[in-house]
């Protein structure tokens, strides 16, 4: 389903001709909703940046980080920290300078840690937000793929701005069950075919602290 048709679907359903001002704020309102609720391997996106300093500008779209790795000089993965422990481990060891081994995410920027003590390159693999629906941008991956994720989130989303309250429990749940439709898909093709392998975690365990020693 494309943006165009999109619009002219909610229209039909709403049987309304006089919410096209309307129509985005919808349709933005559901894709807000799916970048909070979604983690799906469509959304996985990878890039290429050049750490020189303490900290570094994450991607526009990104939401969450999944790996992080040197592949510059000696290939080496990074370990995510809080920012909490990386305090710690820069006290430990003087807040030396070298090749980064931890990171933590602070705002919009990681902070990697030791400090770099020349230029290397990074790669980040990372959760990325849906791309927006638009005239320039006609379609995205839950468009085309899953278009009743779109349509009942944004009647919902529309019945709640014309209060029409005896449908927004309908259309939600019409939501719902085409968003846990879609995860379940997104499951079945990430994991229907071999055997699967323990998962290297990039970051801190839960509920167990971490100890850092100086040199």
């Amino acid at each position: 389903m494309t943006y165009a048709e999109l619009k002219t679907a909610i229209a039909n359903y709403l049987n309304r001709s006089d919410l096209t001002s309307d129509m985005d704020t919808f349709i933005d309102n559901v894709e807000a909703e799916l970048n909070r609720r979604l983690r799906t391997k469509d959304m996985i996106k990878r890039a290429t940046a050049t750490a020189d300093s303490q900290y570094l500008t994450v991607p526009t779209d990104w939401m969450e980080a999944i790996n992080i790795e040197i592949t510059s000089n000696n290939f080496s993965p990074l370990f995510q920290q809080s920012i909490e422990s990386l305090d710690v481990y820069r006290k430990a060891n003087n807040n030396s300078v070298g090749q980064p081994v931890y990171f933590a995410m602070v705002d919009d920027s990681i902070e990697l840690a030791p400090t770099p003590d020349t230029s290397y390159t990074l790669q980040l693999t990372y959760y990325a937000k849906i791309n927006g629906l638009s005239d320039a941008n006609t379609t995205n991956f839950v468009s085309v793929s899953h278009p009743d994720v779109y349509l009942y989130g944004a009647l919902k989303h529309a019945s709640i701005y014309l209060m029409e309250d005896e449908r927004i429990p309908m259309f939600t749940a019409q939501f719902e069950k085409a968003l846990e439709e879609m995860r379940m898909e997104q499951e079945k093709s990430a994991f229907g075919k071999g055997s699967l392998m323990q998962r290297r975690r990039t970051y801190g365990r839960p509920n167990k602290k971490n100890y850092y020693y100086g040199n």
